[in-house]
């Protein structure tokens, strides 16, 4: 707790423009980002960039408010904050057209050769390694809050992969409802492990999309693997 009330401190002093803090930026934490940059394929030039633009983006004031930073809540690491907020810079620079490195490793998994598609499985890709763990455990929390029978029905349909004529014959309802019944318990649980990964990763706003990716690519995988 202490940590975090630290990087609370830190980053309101980066929202004030302390001149102490932002050189504090330079020295530890602009460093600990380039390996993530690296990751989604920037060279040298390119992560220079991103960190260029973290900084301005971040700490400096708005017109309509105040620093970016300031959205900061402290519900946890402020360099996790800001590294999610540098690789979404660097694949923002990547979309853009910018001239850098091809993807390392991370995107060697894309089929689609075009580099928005690239860009976008390296998006992913990141938001897998970076976040699997906190959705396995907001999944199993979302899980467990749900319906008796939402469990069931979702352990059916996608564990036992179960057709919705089949499942209507064991609810005794028509392929129609079930449709709907299972929508609904998926759309729950899916809202569920959202609202507890961004309750324990407390991430900005913006990255609520990413998230959002994270969760619909991988919800019924899991499903298919695990006892509901």
């Amino acid at each position: 707790m202490a940590e975090l009330d630290d990087d609370v401190a830190f980053a309101a002093a980066l929202a004030r423009g302390d001149a102490d803090a932002l050189a504090r930026f330079d020295r530890e934490h602009a460093p600990a980002l380039r390996p993530a940059l690296a990751r989604i394929g920037l060279g040298d030039a390119g992560i220079a960039e991103a960190l260029q633009l973290v900084r301005t983006e971040q700490f400096a004031p708005r017109a309509d408010g105040a620093p970016r930073i300031a959205g900061y809540s402290g519900r946890g690491p402020l360099l996790a904050w800001l590294r999610s907020v540098a690789v979404r810079t660097g694949l923002r620079l990547r979309r853009a057209g910018a001239r850098y490195e091809p993807l390392t490793d991370i995107a060697a998994g894309a089929h689609d050769s075009t580099p928005g598609s690239l860009v976008d499985d390296a998006e992913l890709a990141y938001m897998k390694k970076t976040y699997g763990e906190a959705f396995q455990r907001a999944f199993r929390t979302a899980l467990a809050g749900l319906s008796a029978k939402d469990r069931l029905l979702l352990k059916q349909r996608f564990r036992h992969h179960l057709g919705v004529e089949d499942l209507g014959r064991i609810h005794g309802v028509n392929a129609g409802t079930i449709s709907r019944w299972v929508a609904a318990a998926r759309d729950a649980l899916a809202k569920g492990t959202r609202e507890a990964m961004m309750a324990e990763l407390g991430v900005a706003k913006d990255d609520v999309s990413s998230i959002l990716r994270l969760i619909e690519s991988q919800i019924e995988v899991t499903l298919s693997t695990v006892e509901a």
